[in-house]
C-alpha cells in the first residue's frame, strides 16, 4: 500500500516542476488547429485550463476556464470544477478547447459529454492530447524504456495512448465531421538533447519520485540511479535525437 505521504509529496512536486512550462504554452503553439475556427465574440470554454496561458491567446473575449486545481488568471473568469460535472447549462458555449487533458482521466468521453451538452448547436470542439507509442528515440537504451514504464505505472487511472482515440471519442461523445491531424516535435541538436536529457534524469533522480516510486513498490533508489545515469549517457551521446508525436482533433456540435 502507498504512504498517503509519498504521494502528497509526489503530486506537489509535479505541480512546482511543471507549472513554470505550462505557463509557457501558448495558443499559436497549442491551440493552432481551432484558431481559425474562432471568433472574438464567441463564448468559449477551456476545459482543464491550467495556468492559462493558452485560454488568454484564444482571441475570444468570453473565454472561460475550468480547472480541478483552478489558479487565477487576468482576464479569464476561472471555475475550480470537474470536467465530469460541469457547472453551466446546456447550450452555453459557441466552442470548446482542451489541451493535454483527456491522458490524466478514466472516463474521456465522460468530459466529452459534457462539452457536446454545453456547446450550443454548430459549436465547434478543438482537443489535443499525446500518444506514449509516438516517442522514438535513437539510441535506444533498455534502461530508458524502463525508465517510460515507470512513468506509465505511476499514470494509473489515465491513457497515455489517447491521441489515437480522440477522433473516435469525439465522435462516440455526440460531435460530427471530426477530424484528425498529427504534428512530430524532434530534439536534434546538441542543446536540446542535453538539457531533455538532463531534465529526465534529475526526475528520476529527485527524492519525492524515489521514495514514492519505492513505496509503490514499482522500483528502487538504485535502479531509478541507473536510469538517470541512462539519460545523462544518451544525452552525451553524439548524433543523438528524439522525436515525439501531437494530436489534435476537431469536431462540430450538429445544428
Amino acid at each position: 500500500m502507498c504512504d498517503l505521504s509519498t504521494t502528497e509529496a509526489y503530486e506537489r512536486f509535479l505541480r512546482d516542476r511543471h507549472r513554470p512550462a505550462h505557463g509557457r504554452r501558448t495558443a499559436d503553439r497549442w491551440a493552432a488547429f481551432v484558431l481559425p475556427h474562432l471568433r472574438p465574440d464567441m463564448r468559449m470554454l477551456d476545459i482543464g485550463c491550467g495556468p492559462g496561458s493558452i485560454t488568454i491567446g484564444l482571441g475570444v473575449e468570453n473565454a472561460i476556464g475550468i480547472d480541478r486545481e483552478a489558479v487565477a488568471i487576468d482576464g479569464v473568469p476561472v471555475c475550480d470544477a470537474d470536467g465530469v460535472a460541469l457547472p453551466f447549462p446546456d447550450a452555453t458555449f459557441d466552442a470548446v478547447y482542451s489541451n493535454a487533458t483527456l491522458q490524466h482521466v478514466a472516463d474521456p468521453v465522460a468530459i466529452l459529454r459534457e462539452a457536446r451538452r454545453v456547446a450550443k448547436p454548430g459549436a465547434v470542439i478543438g482537443i489535443g492530447d499525446a500518444d506514449w507509442d509516438g516517442i522514438l528515440q535513437h539510441p535506444r537504451d533498455a534502461l530508458v524504456d524502463r525508465g517510460h514504464a515507470i512513468r506509465e505505472a505511476l499514470r494509473a487511472g489515465g491513457n497515455v495512448r489517447v491521441g489515437r482515440e480522440l477522433r473516435g471519442l469525439l465522435l462516440e461523445a455526440g460531435f460530427e465531421r471530426c477530424e484528425l491531424t498529427v504534428a512530430g516535435n524532434a530534439l536534434g541538436t546538441d542543446d536540446a538533447v542535453f538539457w531533455t536529457a538532463e531534465s529526465e534524469a534529475t526526475w528520476f533522480e529527485a527524492p519525492e519520485v524515489v521514495a514514492h516510486v519505492t513505496a509503490l513498490g514499482l522500483s528502487d533508489a538504485d535502479e531509478l540511479a541507473a536510469i538517470a545515469a541512462a539519460w545523462r549517457r544518451w544525452g552525451s551521446t553524439p548524433g543523438a535525437v528524439s522525436a515525439t508525436l501531437w494530436f489534435t482533433a476537431l469536431g462540430w456540435v450538429p445544428e
